[in-house]
């Protein structure tokens, strides 16, 4: 039994670039099946698009607009609305255009995390990445496959970490970790905060910040500031403060006052029960292990052959609680402000099972157990991921229909459209267009959404089109006489020539 567990461990150290391009090609499947196929959604998402669609048609890659005036709802920096923008013109206006960037970032983010932890071994290597594909919520909501700013962040993030742990080996990684911390300030505002605090935090905590000379922090705040400060100049000129002042209210104040933003307000351990705690998904049985790992390092200090992470540990436990203490804090809770946790919490949950899974060469039928628990825990949890989030993805009957009846080169194409339909996203008819749909209509045809519904579509004096639930058709019998371009027994396509 000995020499079988010996085997198993040799299998993975030997073939350790095999297990790496395996699991490297796992995630990159999860990231990008079917990620054109699930409906579009409201708020960031439409808003990321329709912003990155209008700065396309304007020429403008400064300003973020909605419906053709500067936004200033969702007052975000531009880098994400540029990866968007790009994504268009790469894969065409289209959903897999839109999140394109986001899923590459969670991809790269895998990579870079898992190759990364081979020094603290082949085998934490490989179990970060088989952590992160079973990574369900970013998944499910709001990163890996939205088009909107959490995935690029979520990747910054993650670098700036990684670059921090290597600052005590070379101190050039802080101009690289400053970057990175400029980068993410221009993706999600002041959230990058956070990077400042975890980072500041491990250089005092190390000394690291009294090794620092003034050449050092030259190049480290002109890598952190000058990225930010370029952007801030050139916005200033278009609208003054006014841009600014908006981003502070919403992402600042908004987010901290009591009571919570947008009725997202939620008791301090709102994400230790809905994610960190959770044993309905691998996060619960995650941060066990990290538990006992910590318990045992208060225990039996880590040995001379271990110095790496013993160098690392500071900063890799301020990464995964620094955010969570700070987030939990703060009034306005939703589960993706602290994405940024989880990867620190698979790392450090791979680092002590692998250690672990080492040590019980004396115990072979322990250690063929243990590592067989492991991989199907593991495989179970990504096969949900799968099954749900990717298998899963389904569009909704009113996006498919706009979907089928426009294209981009068609004879509809620029058309005015009214809606009067029932709007699955909503679970409610509607007679205006959502901000989902309106991106949709967008990237379909161009079209020119108008809201009003049957009684403004009859109301124009325009050539205009209409789409109508065909139960609505009682309610207007005038819309009898309007020719019928498409009917597929839930929506019709209705036309009016003035």
């Amino acid at each position: 039994m000995k020499r079988f567990y010996s085997f198993l461990l040799h299998i993975i150290e030997h073939y350790y670039l095999i297990w790496f391009a395996l699991l490297t090609a796992l995630t990159a499947f999860l990231c990008f099946r079917c990620l054109g196929v699930a409906s579009i959604d409201s708020w960031d998402e439409a808003r990321h698009g329709v912003s990155a669609y209008e700065m396309m048609q304007s020429g403008n890659y400064l300003v973020n607009t909605w419906l053709g005036e500067p936004d200033y709802w969702n007052v975000k920096p531009p880098l994400s609305f540029w990866t968007v923008a790009v994504g268009f013109a790469c894969f065409g206006y289209n959903a897999l255009g839109l999140r394109f960037f986001s899923a590459l970032a969670y991809l790269l983010t895998v990579v870079c995390t898992g190759w990364f932890a081979r020094r603290y071994g082949k085998l934490a290597s490989l179990l970060t990445m088989a952590f992160l594909t079973a990574n369900y919520f970013p998944f499910k909501a709001h990163l890996v496959r939205a088009g909107d700013a959490d995935s690029l962040y979520l990747l910054l993030f993650t670098l700036a970490m990684l670059c921090m742990l290597k600052v005590r080996e070379d101190q050039r990684w802080l101009y690289v970790c400053g970057l990175c911390f400029s980068l993410a300030f221009l993706t999600k505002s002041f959230h990058a905060g956070m990077i400042a605090a975890v980072g500041g935090l491990f250089l005092l905590l190390t000394g690291e910040l009294k090794k620092m000379s003034p050449r050092v922090w030259a190049g480290f705040l002109a890598s952190a500031l000058l990225p930010t400060l370029l952007w801030g100049v050139l916005r200033c000129r278009y609208d003054g403060l006014l841009f600014f002042r908006n981003m502070y209210l919403a992402d600042l104040a908004g987010r901290t006052a009591s009571g919570g933003l947008e009725g997202h307000g939620f008791p301090f351990t709102f994400y230790l029960d809905s994610i960190f705690w959770n044993f309905d998904y691998i996060y619960g049985y995650l941060s066990l292990i990290v538990l006992l790992g910590v318990l045992v390092l208060l225990i039996r200090p880590l040995s001379s052959d271990e110095i790496l992470l013993r160098k690392d540990r500071t900063g890799i436990l301020l990464w995964l609680f620094l955010p969570l203490l700070g987030f939990s804090l703060v009034s306005t809770k939703l589960m993706w402000y602290v994405y940024p946790c989880i990867v620190p919490l698979c790392l450090l949950a791979a680092i002590f099972l692998s250690r672990l899974l080492a040590g019980l060469s004396d115990h072979p039928r322990t250690g063929c157990l243990s590592l067989l628990l492991t991989g199907a825990l593991t495989l179970t949890f990504t096969w949900n991921n799968y099954a749900d989030n990717v298998r899963g993805a389904r569009s909704n009957d009113l996006q498919t229909f706009v979907r089928e009846q426009f294209g981009r080169d068609d004879a509809l194409t620029g058309s005015t459209v009214y809606l009067d339909a029932y709007d699955p996203f909503l679970y409610a008819n509607t007679t205006g267009w959502e901000q989902n749909m309106r991106l949709l209509a967008l990237m379909e045809g161009d079209l020119d959404c108008r809201d009003g519904g049957a009684r403004a579509f009859l109301e124009a004096d325009e050539d205009c089109l209409l789409i109508l639930s065909i139960p609505f058709l009682q309610d207007y019998p005038e819309l009898s006489a309007c020719p019928v371009l498409a009917d597929n027994g839930q929506y019709l396509l209705l036309q009016k020539h003035e």
